[in-house]
């Protein structure tokens, strides 16, 4: 089991559709966020889930916290003067000496970097392949005449393990 700590408006700016929720209004793209990520399969797992906002251009003057999803997402407000990315490093350096393990999850060098030196692993989240967008694929295939419909086996099944599958390549986490 991990900590999983998120940087919220780095992520929530990675979606087109929570994009274009933001563009609506900033509660509605941030409540959609927090829902993926109680729904995503890659944080089943996770021990703790934090994800950390900034609040330094027109926040409050102390940090700000609250619980989501009954109690399973820790949400935190940076306090104003200080970026979301400035918590997540400063975590990240008090939880350094425990025991579990620390995720990170940003596309933030910055970051990435400062979780490496304390021993946390970072990476990001990507959105699962829709199964549509494969039907499609294999359509596009079989126009093409590239797709042989056949019930021969070509060889041994390569299927991988379904921890690994709830990851990418890459070991970034999927929702």
């Amino acid at each position: 089991m991990q900590d999983v700590i998120i940087d919220g408006y780095n992520l929530l700016r990675t979606d087109p559709e929570l994009i274009r929720l933001e563009r609506n209004g900033l509660e509605s793209a941030r409540e959609a966020l927090i829902t993926r990520l109680v729904n995503a399969s890659g944080l089943r797992s996770a021990r703790s889930i934090t994800v950390v906002f900034d609040g330094h251009k027109n926040g409050y003057p102390y940090q700000t916290t609250e619980r989501r999803a009954n109690g399973r997402i820790l949400v935190i407000y940076s306090k104003l003067g200080e970026s979301a990315d400035e918590v997540i490093k400063r975590m990240v350096a008090e939880r350094a000496g425990s025991s579990g393990k620390i995720r990170v999850i940003t596309r933030d060098w910055e970051i990435k970097n400062a979780t490496s030196e304390s021993g946390a692993t970072s990476g990001v989240m990507k959105r699962r392949p829709s199964f549509e967008k494969a039907r499609e694929k294999m359509s596009e295939d079989k126009e093409e005449g590239g797709w042989n419909q056949t019930t021969q086996k070509k060889g041994p099944a390569k299927r991988t393990k379904k921890s690994d599958r709830k990851r990418g390549p890459d070991n970034d986490l999927y929702w």
